[in-house]
């Protein structure tokens, strides 16, 4: 039964609202009057009623501030005004105001009244679900925020120690050990490789589910990308004593355009997960360039193992998020986010992935993807500049430069510090412990080749650091490098956006760290002095 609230002095509108009540399918509606805005209101705070029938002109209130009173009291009321003949204005303006309808005195009857009833009923349900919806909208956004800045922490804070980890696990290996000692940091530097790995899971997946993923449209050496894949992939296949075979159709052009990490990063789960489950046997790479494509290329990327395989029931949920394979004896290690990142990142770039499989047999899974078609002239361009690349690594070893390490944490500073030295044996290194020295060391007329600037210190962080550099210190060209052992420091926008012009990602690994360094050395500076 509908409760309705008619705040209405005059007894002739009071009696004719009612009759009409009766004449339309409300009859049996439970009507309330009162005479005056201010028992109206006393009336809502003691009772729910489903509509306000509201006159504008009343002993204690007259117009449009009637209404105003009313829902500022109560904005969730459902409210039709009633108005004279010459107030159509305020009628409209009443809607606009909050109220669901208007009816202008004299000139309505029963029907109208019902309509006019139910359309104010199934607006405000309108309005109360979408009002839901927004809420439930905004908390979902700051949920992500939450997350996304959880996430980041959590990866801050994992990768510190991870780099202190990693990076004296690679310097030890370097001086004299016996066999057996160097199993041991083999041990620890795989180990450090498998969290590694989660974390990037984790991240990845987490920025896929934001919708946040970005893809580049730049194009790279196909051959060079597959043979540095097989390259990583070394030392597990050789653990296993696995056949590792490479094939590229002839007509697969050499030269891609496309997301070179994104493809890289396809492959090295799929490769990755055929070595895993393989412990003899194969692992074969087939690449084929598929018909169809008009505007772009398809290139199908087929790998194949000789693995356990998987069972028939399990076959469509390899691509779900944490799916791990268990065998009767064995649980095998990482997150079960591997697929599940290779479906969203072939997916989001307009491509297909797919996996077939024989227990016992071994497992095949292709990604198609597409890319844009290129010219030929970026092979010749791609190769300069690798020979000019290869120029430059072999003499800045030799090159006596200037690098200032802004960093707080002790061990990170020592592992940059001897992971540099033993690489570039004429480098001098200066530390600066946070922002606020970097800056004065600046200012004090220091000079640098280079500046590897960590994002997360007290007193003033990297980013704060680097703004005031770019801005306040007049024609200061010196490459500033952020390290960060934050993940969404990976993304190119987000550290050009901040000043710096590139970043190292901690954990980091001693070759990438050393390519990155020398291409931004300034060569010339360094050779005179």
């Amino acid at each position: 039964m509908l409760k309705i609230l008619l705040i209405e002095d005059n007894i002739g509108d009071v009696y004719l609202v009612k009759a009409l009540l009766v004449q339309s399918d409300f009859a049996d509606s439970e009507i309330v009057n009162c005479g005056t805005l201010k028992e109206g209101l006393d009336a809502l705070t003691q009772k729910e009623f489903s509509i306000v029938l509201l006159d504008l002109s009343l002993p204690d209130s007259l117009g449009f501030e009637t209404l105003q009173q009313l829902i500022s009291k109560f904005p969730e009321a459902t409210v039709i005004v009633m108005t004279g003949l010459g107030d159509r204005e305020i009628g409209l303006k009443s809607v606009r105001a909050g109220a669901q309808d208007f009816l202008i005195k004299g000139k309505f009857d029963a029907e109208l009244l019902a309509k006019t009833l139910h359309f104010a009923i199934e607006r405000k349900k309108v309005l109360v679900t979408l009002g839901v919806a927004q809420k439930a909208r905004e908390v979902a956004e700051e949920s992500a925020k939450l997350k996304e800045q959880f996430i980041a922490n959590i990866s801050h804070e994992m990768r510190t120690p991870m780099n202190a980890i990693y990076g004296m696990a690679h310097l030890l290996a370097k001086t004299s050990l016996n066999s057996e000692q160097s199993g041991y940091i083999d041990s620890i530097k795989q180990s450090s490789e498998v969290l590694l790995g989660v974390i990037n899971d984790v991240l990845d997946i987490s920025t896929l589910q934001n919708g946040k993923m970005t893809f580049e449209e730049k194009p790279f050496n196909l051959p060079e990308l597959m043979c540095n894949l097989i390259n990583v992939m070394q030392y597990k296949r050789e653990e296993k004593n696995l056949e590792f075979h490479l094939s590229i159709d002839d007509n697969v052009p050499k030269i891609l355009c496309g997301d070179k990490l994104r493809l890289n990063q396809i492959l090295f789960n799929i490769v990755g997960n055929a070595v895993k489950f393989t412990d003899t046997g194969f692992v074969k790479i087939s690449i084929h360039n598929e018909p169809g494509g008009q505007d772009d290329l398809l290139i199908s990327f087929e790998i194949q193992d000789s693995g356990i395989g998987i069972p028939p029931d399990k076959i469509n949920n390899i691509f779900d998020s944490f799916t791990r394979v268990r065998t009767k004896d064995r649980l095998f290690e990482g997150t079960g986010l591997g697929l599940s990142i290779v479906k969203n990142l072939v997916t989001l770039q307009n491509g297909k992935v797919s996996a077939t499989s024989i227990p016992g047999i071994g497992t095949t899974v292709t990604a198609t993807l597409p890319f844009k078609k290129t010219e030929a002239h970026y092979t010749i361009a791609s190769e300069k500049n690798k020979n000019k690349s290869n120029t430059n690594v072999s003499h800045l070893t030799e090159i006596p430069f200037r690098l200032l390490l802004v960093e707080d944490h002790k061990v990170n500073q020592l592992v940059a510090r001897k992971t540099l030295e033993k690489q570039f044996k004429k480098i001098e290194i200066v530390i600066a412990e946070n922002g606020k020295i970097c800056i004065d060391l600046l200012e004090s007329g220091e000079v640098f080749d280079i500046i590897l600037m960590d994002i997360q210190m007290p007193v003033m962080d990297g980013t704060e650091a680097t703004a005031y550099i770019r801005k306040n210190l007049s024609n200061f060209k010196t490459p500033i490098l952020a390290m960060s052992a934050h993940g969404f420091m990976s993304k190119r926008d987000v550290y050009h956006a901040q000043g710096f012009d590139n970043f190292v990602l901690k954990p980091f690994k001693p070759d990438e760290f050393f390519e990155t360094i020398e291409q931004y050395v300034k060569l010339e500076v360094s050779a005179e002095r």
